[in-house]
C-alpha cells in the first residue's frame, strides 16, 4: 500500500509473513536455500520453499497468514554433521538440493491419490525416508477416477553434484508427486573444487537448462524425451523414478570472476577465486540470463536459440543442421565489484530487472545502487523469397555485390564490437587499495583502449575510407552508364520514328491492295454465268419459301370455304329459328356465339399470316 504524506514524500507499507517460524526457529540446522512462488497459483498465494534437509515445502497465504500446504521430500535427509561446523555429510559430497526452478506446465497422467495403496498406508523412499499421507477424500461424480490428466508445472531441482531431478506438484493434490531422475546427462562438470550453485529453465522450445558452478563454468543443456528403449532400461532399474527426460549438454562457458589486473606471468600464481553464483531469467529475451556473483554482474546471451526456434517451428521436411549450435554463447561482464588479486569484493546483496526498455537494478554490499540499461539492436528477420534468390544468385555474385549485400552499419558494429568485456567497475571505497593496485588497474585500462578500443576505430576508420572510395568508383561508373544508356536512347527513339513512319506507309499501301483485290472479286463474280455459292443457296431458300406460300395458300382457301359453308349453314339455321319457336336457352345461344368467335379469330389470324408471307414475298 503506497500513500502520500503532507511533506508530499511517498511512502511503501508492505506486509511479511513468517514461514514456519517454529521450525526455522528450533532447528538451527535447517535453512532456506531458495523460495519462489508458483506459476501455477491462480491467486499467486501459493510459495514453494527449498530448505537445507532435502524437502521442497509448499505454502499458502491466506488471511495475512501463511499455511502449509505440503512437503515433498526430495533425497534423504541429512543426519550427521562435521564436526565443529553445522555443514552435514551429504552437503559435502554434493547430495543436498541447492535450487530449483520451474519448466512448461505438461499435461500428466497418472493414477489417481486416493487409489494407490502405497499412498494409503504410507511409503518408504530409497533414501529411507518415511513419508505418511494425509487422508483425502474420493471425489464424487468422478467418471475417470482411475486415471486423470492434470495441468501440473514440473520442477527441476538441482543438487550440489550437479545431477538433475524433477517432480511434478499438484496443487489441488489430485496427482501423487514423484520425484524421478537423475536425468542422464552427459559432460557435466566435475565436483572437483566445485560445486553446483543455481539452475533455470530458459522458456525456449525445446527447454534448456543453464546450471551455474562456483568456479564460474555455466553449463548449458537441451531437455528432450528420452528414448522408449532406453526408458524401458530405466524403469528395469528403478521403476518407480525412472526419468522421462535426458539433458543433452551442448556447451560451456566460463566466467571472469574478478578483473584480472596482474601481469602474465602471475596468472599462473593466481589462486582461482569462487563463490556462489545465481542466475536470473530475463523475461524480456528468452534466449538472455543474467548471472550474479560475488564479483559482480555477468549477462550471457545465448546465439543458438533463434536458429534452434527456427529449425522447431519450421517446416516438417527440414533436416536438422549441425550449424545450430556453431554458434558460441557470449558472456559480457556488466559490473565489476572485485579484483582478482585481492581478497576484498564489493558484494553483490540484491538484483532485480527492470522492462521497457530492459535494465538491471543491484544493490552491492558498501550500501550504493548500480542501474545499467541493456541495449540491443533489434535486425528484423529477412524475407525467405528474398533469402531464396540470394542463394540461388550466390554461385554468380560478384565479390563487390556480395560486400554491398551486407548492411553497412552491421558490418561497422562487428568491428566496434567489444573483443573482451568492458565492465563498470563497483570496487568498495572503504577498504585501502595499494598503489600498485591502482597503477596495473589504470595500466590495463589504458591498454585495453589502446589495443582494442583504438584499434578498432582505426579498423572502422579504413572500412569507412574504402567503402567511399568504392562507392565514389560505383557512382563514376554509373554516371558512365547513364551517359551510354542516354545515346543508345536517342538512337533507339530515331529508330522507333523511322520505323512508324515505314509502319504509315505499309499501311496505307496495303489497304490499297485490299481495295483493289475487293474489286476484282466483284468484276469476277459478275462475268461468271453460273450462279455463286451464295446465290445458289439464296435461291434454294426462295424456292423453299414459294413452296412453304402455295401449302399455306391451299390450306387458306380450305378454311375459307369452311368459312363460307359454316356462314351458309349459319344462315339456314337462323331462318329455320326464326320460323321456329325459340327452343334455344340463353347459355346455350351463348356458347356457341363464344365458339362462333373464336372460329372468327382464329380465321382472321390466318388470314392475317397469309398477308404476311405474301408481303413477304412480294407476292400478289
Amino acid at each position: 500500500m503506497c500513500h502520500t504524506t503532507e511533506n508530499r514524500i511517498a511512502e511503501t507499507v508492505m506486509g511479511s509473513y513468517s514461514l514456519d517460524e517454529r521450525l526455522l526457529t528450533c532447528n538451527d540446522t535447517i535453512q532456506v536455500r531458495r523460495v519462489k512462488f508458483h506459476p501455477g497459483s491462480i491467486t499467486d498465494t501459493h510459495i514453494l520453499v527449498l530448505t537445507s534437509d532435502n524437502t521442497l515445502r509448499l505454502y499458502q497465504i491466506e488471511n495475512n497468514e501463511a499455511f502449509s500446504v505440503g512437503t515433498y521430500p526430495i533425497g534423504e535427509s541429512p543426519g550427521g554433521l562435521f564436526p565443529g561446523s553445522k555443514i552435514s555429510f551429504l552437503d559435502i559430497y554434493g547430495e543436498i538440493a541447492v535450487d530449483f526452478d520451474f519448466g512448461f506446465p505438461e499435461i500428466v497422467e497418472e493414477a489417481a491419490i486416493w487409489e494407490s495403496d502405497r499412498f494409503k498406508n504410507g511409503f518408504k523412499s530409497k533414501y529411507g525416508t518415511k513419508v505418511t499421507a494425509k487422508p483425502y477424500e474420493k471425489p464424487q461424480n468422478n467418471t475417470n477416477a482411475d486415471q486423470l490428466k492434470e495441468l501440473v508445472w514440473p520442477v527441476y531441482i538441482l543438487r550440489g553434484d550437479f545431477s538433475v531431478f524433477s517432480i511434478n506438484i499438484d496443487l489441488k493434490k489430485r496427482i501423487r508427486a514423484v520425484l524421478r531422475g537423475p536425468f542422464p546427462t552427459s559432460q557435466l562438470p566435475s565436483m572437483v573444487e566445485n560445486e553446483a550453485c543455481s539452475i533455470i529453465a530458459l522458456k525456449t522450445v525445446p527447454e534448456m537448462l543453464c546450471i551455474a558452478g562456483s568456479n564460474g563454468i555455466l553449463t548449458h543443456g537441451v531437455l528432450l524425451n528420452i528414448d522408449e528403449t532406453e526408458q524401458e532400461q530405466l524403469k528395469a532399474k528403478s521403476p518407480a523414478n525412472a526419468p522421462e527426460k535426458e539433458l543433452l549438454v551442448f556447451e560451456t562457458v566460463e566466467l571472469e570472476l574478478g578483473l584480472t589486473i596482474a601481469q602474465e606471468s602471475e596468472h599462473e600464481e593466481l589462486v582461482k577465486y569462487k563463490c556462489p553464483i545465481f542466475l536470473r531469467k530475463d523475461d524480456s529475451k528468452a534466449s538472455r540470463y543474467f548471472a550474479t556473483h560475488s564479483a559482480g554482474v555477468h549477462t550471457i546471451n545465448l546465439n543458438c536459440v533463434d536458429d534452434l526456434h527456427s529449425f522447431v517451428f519450421g517446416p516438417e521436411d527440414a533436416k536438422p543442421s549441425s550449424d545450430i549450435f556453431m554458434h558460441p554463447t557470449s558472456a559480457e561482464y556488466l559490473v565489476c565489484t572485485k579484483v582478482l588479486n585481492s581478497e576484498k569484493s564489493n558484494t553483490v546483496i540484491g538484483f532485480a530487472l527492470y522492462y521497457e526498455p530492459t535494465s538491471i537494478i543491484a544493490i552491492l554490499s558498501d550500501g550504493s545502487v548500480v542501474t545499467l540499461g541493456i541495449l540491443a539492436e533489434t535486425i528484423a528477420p529477412k524475407d525467405q523469397s528474398m533469402i531464396k534468390s540470394e542463394l540461388e544468385d550466390s554461385q554468380i555474385c560478384s565479390p563487390l555485390k556480395k560486400m554491398l549485400n551486407e548492411p553497412f552499419d552491421q558490418y561497422i558494429q562487428k568491428i566496434l564490437k567489444k573483443g573482451s568485456s568492458r565492465p563498470l567497475l563497483k570496487i568498495s571505497t572503504s577498504s585501502n587499495h595499494p598503489p600498485e593496485e591502482c597503477f596495473d588497474l589504470l595500466q590495463r585500462a589504458a591498454a585495453m583502449f589502446r589495443e582494442e578500443h583504438v584499434k578498432n576505430l582505426g579498423k572502422a576508420k579504413e572500412e569507412l575510407e574504402k567503402r567511399m572510395h568504392t562507392l565514389r568508383l560505383l557512382k563514376q561508373a554509373q554516371k558512365q552508364q547513364i551517359e551510354e544508356m542516354n545515346v543508345t536512347k536517342d538512337e533507339l527513339r530515331e529508330k522507333a520514328e523511322n520505323l512508324a513512319e515505314k509502319y504509315e506507309d505499309i499501311n496505307d499501301k496495303q489497304e490499297m491492295l485490299l481495295k483493289k483485290c475487293e474489286n476484282l472479286i466483284m468484276l469476277v463474280s459478275r462475268k461468271r454465268t453460273e450462279p455463286s455459292d451464295a446465290e445458289s443457296k439464296f435461291l434454294r431458300d426462295l424456292e423453299e419459301y414459294n413452296n412453304r406460300c402455295a401449302s399455306f395458300q391451299t390450306v387458306i382457301d380450305k378454311v375459307k370455304n369452311k368459312t363460307k359453308y359454316q356462314q351458309i349453314q349459319i344462315q339456314n339455321w337462323k331462318s329455320r329459328e326464326n320460323k321456329k319457336i325459340p327452343a334455344i336457352g340463353e347459355m346455350q345461344a351463348n356458347t356457341i356465339k363464344e365458339s362462333v368467335r373464336e372460329s372468327t379469330s382464329k380465321i382472321n389470324e390466318m388470314v392475317k399470316q397469309v398477308n404476311e408471307y405474301k408481303a413477304l414475298l412480294s407476292l400478289k
